[in-house]
């Protein structure tokens, strides 16, 4: 018998250190990476232990983005409301059917808007903790576009409802995008997205909005602004003409001042030279005058020393200008040595 005993405190001694240390094994959390929900409607964020193990005494813990307030806490075995946020009050219900294996993910009725981001499960023993990230993307598909007319030349066109953040597009019946005027986006008191846009009125007969998100979930509005084939409408040629006669108008009053300086330059130009020829006369008759002096007083001095031709050939002063202000004189017969030599 003595043996048989040992054996069997030996035994016991192996099933009890194997039972604590099955207690005291270390978990990992893990989930999803991410899930999506349509707006209004109920979502379930899945969140479980590995390897399989009884949870019912750990404390589970769903938190965004701050430890406390909490979105949804579980501890000494019931559910805890008292720090929740608000914005979950009567929303949130944890799933127990399988926590005895490690299973317990989170239910969240009626998904709004706000719902959306990180969620953290977050699971704690006595000895051990850890936590994983699931990403919630509440989904909505807007309106459908709407497009209108601003003016003659101008159309808009408006969709809202929309989660996550759209986008939008204009085409032409050909399928080409147009560039749009002006755009803007924003967020309504529903954390709902609006967008807005605006072109200058196409010659396309027909024109498509598009508004979708990043999810590939899009709608979409036409509508036809001139029947196919029809010319462009009056307005579209009045436009044009208005435009080409502005430019041949301004053209030809650049024309005008181009003319009108270039002949007060000429004006001008030719008051300078009258004045010119005028001081022209004025000079040649001074020099006539002394000339006329010059030969009477030779007549005079020289009549004895020298020929009668002297002040015949006397040289004669000629009158040069250049036209532009300036006068020379210059004598065409030189004297040398008392004497009168031709050239």
């Amino acid at each position: 018998m003595g043996p048989i005993m040992r054996i069997i405190t030996i035994g016991l001694s192996i099933f009890s250190t194997l039972y604590k240390e099955s207690l005291s094994v270390r978990f990992k959390v893990t989930s999803v990476t991410s899930v999506v929900a349509t707006l209004g409607s109920d979502v379930v964020l899945p969140c479980r232990l590995t390897p399989e193990m009884n949870a019912e005494k750990m404390e589970i813990r769903w938190f965004k983005p701050m430890y406390q307030p909490y979105v949804h806490l579980y501890i000494n075995g019931k559910d805890d409301y008292s720090i929740q946020m608000p914005q979950f009050t009567n929303r949130t219900e944890l799933i127990k059917e399988n926590i005895t294996r490690g299973v317990f993910p989170l239910k969240i009725h009626k998904v709004t808007a706000q719902d959306s981001g990180e969620y953290y499960c977050f699971v704690e023993s006595s000895d051990h903790h850890g936590r994983t990230i699931v990403q919630l993307n509440v989904t909505a598909v807007g309106t459908r576009p709407n497009i209108s007319k601003i003016n003659n030349d101008t159309l808009l066109c408006e969709s809202c409802d929309w989660l996550p953040k759209p986008h939008l597009t204009w085409t032409d019946n050909e399928g080409k995008q147009i560039i749009p005027s002006m755009e803007r986006l924003y967020r309504d008191e529903k954390s709902l997205y609006c967008i807005t846009s605006i072109i200058n009125l196409p010659s396309t007969s027909n024109i498509t909005c598009t508004v979708s998100n990043s999810l590939n979930q899009n709608n979409e509005f036409s509508m036809q602004i001139r029947e196919k084939g029809q010319p462009q409408t009056c307005r579209d040629l009045y436009s044009r003409y208005i435009l080409f006669w502005s430019c041949l108008a301004v053209t030809l009053g650049c024309i005008c001042l181009l003319l009108k300086s270039h002949r007060e330059h000429q004006k001008e130009y030719g008051k300078i030279l009258g004045e010119l020829q005028k001081k022209n006369g004025e000079l040649q008759k001074v020099y006539d005058a002394f000339r006329g002096l010059l030969r009477n007083q030779c007549h005079n001095i020289w009549t004895e020393k020298v020929n009668g031709n002297l002040c015949a050939e006397l040289p004669v002063p000629i009158i040069q200008s250049d036209g532009v202000g300036s006068n020379s004189a210059s004598l065409n017969t030189p004297i040398s040595n008392g004497k009168i030599t031709h050239v």
